[in-house]
């Protein structure tokens, strides 16, 4: 365990150590929930736009999206056909 000092300005500094193990750089944005008397800082991960979009060609989307409806008519049939 780490002990770390409030600034006036209610600031704290991350050990290099920790930020190195998680990967935190300068504009990282962590959120901060409270559990009692316990502090949580959970890094958002760092997302390109690039990652979040796939070219793919029609036909790979129509099959994605046949097996997601099959997927789904499943599920729902599971559902109302018990046993």
């Amino acid at each position: 365990m780490t002990n770390v000092i409030i600034s006036s300005k209610g600031q704290i500094v991350i050990p290099k150590e920790r930020r190195e193990i998680l990967g935190l750089i300068k504009g990282n944005k962590l959120k901060i929930f409270q559990e009692n008397k316990k502090i949580i800082l959970i890094a958002e991960p760092d997302v390109n736009q690039s990652e979040l979009f796939v070219s793919a060609s029609p036909y790979a989307a129509d099959r994605a999206i046949k097996a997601s409806h099959d997927i789904d008519e499943k599920k729902i049939n599971d559902l109302l056909l018990p046993f």
